[in-house]
């Protein structure tokens, strides 16, 4: 386990130009952390105002951690090739340009490319952010403090997102959960171009980027997500047919991978037991997660009548978990390794997903409400040793594409998570609770990823 001496812990404390740069960063990624769940408590309002069909409507919630997901890897080898301050504002700016257009929007495909260009916006900022925190903190306890709050923040903006989703929706209508994002984008740019410019780190490459394979990948999560959430909505031979070419051409992604001479995931970083075991316990875990909050959400509002805001407040209690944990669980790395920590977080995950399989109707505060806790006390605790495993995976250079592939495994999960629970939970539209099986199968994921993780970096290694 790495340590540093107490004085480079005191420079930590007290360096000013770096803690700006850290609440700069943070408060970038806690409003993209919001709009990723906001967005369930949203789109009654939006089937009301704008009459999508339900493709489109399915759509409107996937589009974002389509090209979050699809995209990041390309971002995280923007920030190696270009440097992480430059390219974190125009993925700043990317955003806020996306969040306009949602504001505006007056149909549903307008909606949906708006969404879409939000995603791309989150997928250039995201892996940058990390890099700058690389640059900025030097190894060792400082740099895992660091990249402790800034993963803590995004995962308290994917809890708050509902609260917040939910009030603006309720006061001002769903346009105006779009609004909010406009100004603090303006705000973050506003502050960030005041950053300093960190240096070049050792034995940086500048290889291009290969934007063909962007694309691959982008279109094949994309025609996956689609297909799996059309099970029980269409025939059969119709979802086979969709998701199997995703599947196909996320193949071909990675036998191109495979033989590219600067690939746009190099394939021996995610060989990197460290790297794989982040990978899966983000992937899966927030598949179960996103996949969860969206039935919920939804059942709440749909069958039992609750308001936007009631709807979003029901989350609450998650967020502030993770808002308290957060802390203690990023000091606790430096005394014990992030590999147990990600088993020990994904075990709660895991405990607080199988008790939502029980929630029968109107039962908050004997279930959905220590459901939350749970959940929100495993994303506390994981998160942030998840990020902690693939930074010491990958080398100096390499920290923009390590935390591009992660957060890709991440927004992959959330959308396949959903698109997972919606489709199996529409072939039962009248079960929920212990005949629930979107929940099950959003529980289903958590356990897998516990059980993935177990296998990489099973405890008697982690200590």
């Amino acid at each position: 386990m790495t340590t540093t001496s107490p004085q480079a812990d005191a420079a930590f404390r007290f360096d000013r130009r770096a803690w700006t740069t850290l609440l700069v960063l943070c408060t970038a990624v806690l409003f993209e952390g919001m709009s990723l769940s906001a967005i369930n408590v949203q789109l009654a309002d939006i089937r009301a105002d704008l009459t999508p069909s339900p493709d489109q409507l399915q759509l409107v919630a996937s589009a974002f951690l389509v090209a979050y997901a699809g995209l990041l890897l390309a971002g995280g080898g923007c920030a190696d090739r270009w440097g992480g301050r430059r390219v974190f504002l125009a993925g700043v700016a990317v955003f806020g340009l996306g969040s306009l257009g949602a504001a505006l929007a007056h149909d549903a495909l307008l909606l949906v490319l708006a969404r879409a260009v939000q995603g791309a916006g989150a997928a250039i900022t995201a892996p940058a952010a990390v890099s700058l925190i690389v640059a900025s903190f030097p190894e060792g306890s400082p740099r895992n403090r660091a990249l402790g709050v800034f993963s803590a923040m995004g995962a308290v903006g994917f809890s708050l997102g509902v609260v917040s989703g939910g009030l603006l929706t309720e006061l001002f209508g769903w346009r105006s959960g779009f609004v909010l994002y406009v100004p603090l984008t303006v705000l973050v740019l506003a502050l960030g171009s005041r950053l300093p410019d960190p240096p070049e780190a050792t034995g940086a490459v500048r290889r291009p980027l290969p934007y063909g394979s962007a694309l691959l990948v982008t279109g094949g999560l994309a025609a996956l997500v689609h297909g799996v959430g059309r099970v029980g909505a269409a025939p059969v031979a119709g979802v086979a047919a969709v998701a199997g070419a995703g599947l196909l051409a996320l193949l071909v992604f990675l036998a191109v991978q495979r033989r590219a001479a600067a690939p746009l995931l190099p394939l021996g970083l995610v060989a990197d037991r460290r790297m794989a075991a982040a990978c899966v316990a983000l992937g899966g875990a927030f598949a179960g997660v996103t996949g969860a909050m969206f039935l919920v959400a939804t059942d709440l509002q749909d069958r039992q009548g609750w308001s936007a805001l009631a709807a979003g407040l029901a989350f609450l209690p998650q967020g502030v978990a993770v808002g308290v944990l957060s802390t203690p669980a990023a000091r606790l790395a430096d005394r014990r390794p992030p590999a147990l920590l990600l088993l020990l977080g994904l075990g709660v995950i895991a405990a607080g997903q199988l008790l939502y399989t029980t929630v029968p109707s109107g039962s908050y505060a004997t279930h959905l409400l220590p459901a939350a806790l749970l959940v929100g006390a495993g994303i506390a605790v994981a998160y942030p040793a998840a990020v902690m495993l693939a930074s010491a995976a990958a080398g100096p250079a390499d920290q923009g594409t390590a935390s591009g592939a992660l957060v890709t495994c991440q927004q992959a999960g959330g959308a396949l998570g959903v698109a997972v629970a919606a489709g199996l939970q529409s072939a039962a539209p009248g079960a929920f609770g212990v005949g629930a099986p979107g929940l099950w199968a959003c529980f289903g994921c958590a356990a897998l990823a516990l059980l993935g993780c177990a296998v990489l970096v099973p405890p008697r290694r982690a200590r």
